[in-house]
């Protein structure tokens, strides 16, 4: 006879609750008459607090605790975060369940007097006890954070710091006068995000958020810890129905993501300690970042089906001349009165004659398309607080959907003239002339093109028999959209990368 009840092994830290919580009404929810009960068990890495955890003997400081409580049959099935768990796993016990993970970035928390303190000259010190934080944030930061003059280097002082994410949100709401005072705290996206969706914990993560900005770390600079923003569901051998009732929330692609990610941390020696970040990008491209033991850097990407490197990168530059676009009254007041701005190029802020004012607005919140923007926009002063990796507008909707970002309201994007048809909230900051196509171009069999204007324009001025005896790519969104639009009706399948350049 099937149980009635099942009891749900968890932490007793606000987040592992939350995600546990998720858990168990959404099991509920899957199998009516079902109910699923919290046992709150407290692990060793919740009591020992007062040193980071690559300076305690052992290892499964957040699992340990719960895997007995299981094998003795005190709780049916435990919920963990997935990157928490060792490689060698209890012969016992199975991974019954991974279900759909929540991003995996990072964030940086900030008060928002960092931007004071920035202008001031002034070091801000950020919390983090992670080795792989420590490795990688530093030198991302340095150079996304706003520049009030041209040569300035944000001077960045890393504080160990360790506790629950309440505990160590708490500690850039501390006064300048206490020892404890942080103007940055570095944690997990997700849980943060799991923390804004639960009834409960939302009451207090809304008071922690209260005058804080934030910056959502690019995977590609800073990849997540192996397996980051996933959960994992564990039950005994031999608790069968336990072990198919947890198969209801089981995502097959999450764990072929995080397993490709925790494979490295076999190839570099397993641990929680690691200096390297290890992650999945949506078109399953796995991007590697951090230290070795032997204190070598690497910086890898797998999984990319084609070699970018065969095609000739097509640049507006090649085609076009540039010149400024006037704002209208209306456009003006558009980006006047936009919460949410989007800059589709590094060339659309530097074509944009509006008072920087209007940008550097507290109020405003500005996402670009890549790295490239983002450094354009730093050194101008602004705060950006995320980017696209060249992934393409459409991709700002897993974003939008954040309850933690409140990014509800559309963006407003700025952009140039041929775009703005494509786009439900755009303004133009500047237009393209047609100069002419470069002899590289037209003798080139494999074209890798950085926007659909620079595709329509060789395929109306070369024409469609000599544009289809060429292999074409680009990066996704629109401009994929356009070459897929010319080229499939012919049979032809354009590749597409995900990685910016």
């Amino acid at each position: 006879m099937e149980k009635s009840v099942y009891r749900l092994g968890t932490r007793k830290s606000l987040l592992a609750v939350a995600q546990s919580s998720w858990v168990a009404r959404e099991l509920e929810r899957l199998n009516p008459g079902i109910q699923v009960e919290l046992v709150g068990i407290e692990t060793r890495g919740d009591v020992v607090l007062d040193k980071p955890l690559s300076q305690i003997e052992g290892k499964e400081f957040f699992t340990a605790e719960l895997d007995h409580a299981l094998l003795r049959g005190e709780i049916d099935f435990s919920v963990h975060s997935m990157k928490d768990l060792s490689l060698e796993r209890p012969e016992a016990l199975k991974l019954a369940a991974v279900p759909k993970r929540e991003l995996p970035h990072d964030i940086v928390i900030f008060h928002e007097s960092v931007v004071s303190r920035l202008k001031n000259k002034l070091p801000i010190r950020i919390g983090t006890s992670s080795p792989r934080r420590l490795t990688l944030v530093p030198s991302f930061l340095e150079t996304a954070l706003p520049r009030f003059e041209a040569d300035q280097v944000p001077s960045l002082q890393f504080v160990e710091i360790r506790g629950n994410v309440n505990t160590r949100l708490s500690r850039v709401h501390e006064s300048e006068e206490s020892g404890k005072k942080l103007d940055a705290v570095v944690l997990a996206f997700a849980g943060l995000e799991r923390l804004a969706r639960d009834k409960t914990a939302s009451v207090e993560l809304e008071r922690l958020l209260q005058n804080t900005r934030r910056m959502i770390l690019p995977l590609k600079q800073c990849p997540s810890a192996p397996a980051q923003g996933a959960l994992a569901l564990e039950a005994r051998h031999d608790s069968h129905d336990t072990l198919a009732l947890l198969q209801r929330i089981h995502d097959p692609e999450t764990l072929g993501d995080v397993s490709s990610e925790r494979k490295i941390l076999e190839e570099w020696g397993g641990g929680c300690h690691q200096k390297l970040g290890a992650s999945v990008l949506p078109d399953h491209t796995l991007v590697i970042r951090g230290l070795k033991p032997s204190g070598e850097m690497i910086v890898e990407t797998r999984g990319q089906k084609k070699n970018k490197e065969h095609y000739f990168k097509v640049e507006a530059s090649d085609f076009f001349d540039f010149e400024h676009s006037e704002l209208s009254h209306s456009a003006r007041a558009k980006l006047e009165s936009a919460e949410n701005l989007f800059i589709a190029h590094p060339r659309a802020f530097r074509f944009l004659k509006s008072p920087l004012s209007l940008l550097a607005d507290s109020t405003k919140r500005i996402w670009v398309s890549g790295m490239k923007s983002w450094l354009a926009l730093a050194h101008a002063g602004m705060w950006v607080e995320g980017c696209l990796e060249g992934a393409g507008f459409k991709s700002i909707k897993q974003f939008q959907e954040k309850k933690l970002l409140r990014l509800e309201l559309p963006f407003l994007v700025i952009t140039h003239d041929e775009a703005e048809p494509h786009m439900d909230q755009a303004i133009s900051s500047y237009r393209h002339r047609f100069r002419d196509i470069p002899e590289a171009v037209k003798t080139a069999p494999s074209l890798f093109w950085s926007s659909g204007l620079l595709f329509r324009t060789a395929w109306s001025k070369l024409g469609a028999d000599l544009m289809l005896k060429k292999k074409h790519a680009s990066g996704p969104g629109r401009t994929a959209d356009v070459l897929n639009e010319f080229l499939k009706p012919h049979g032809v399948t354009p590749d597409v990368f995900t990685l910016e350049s």
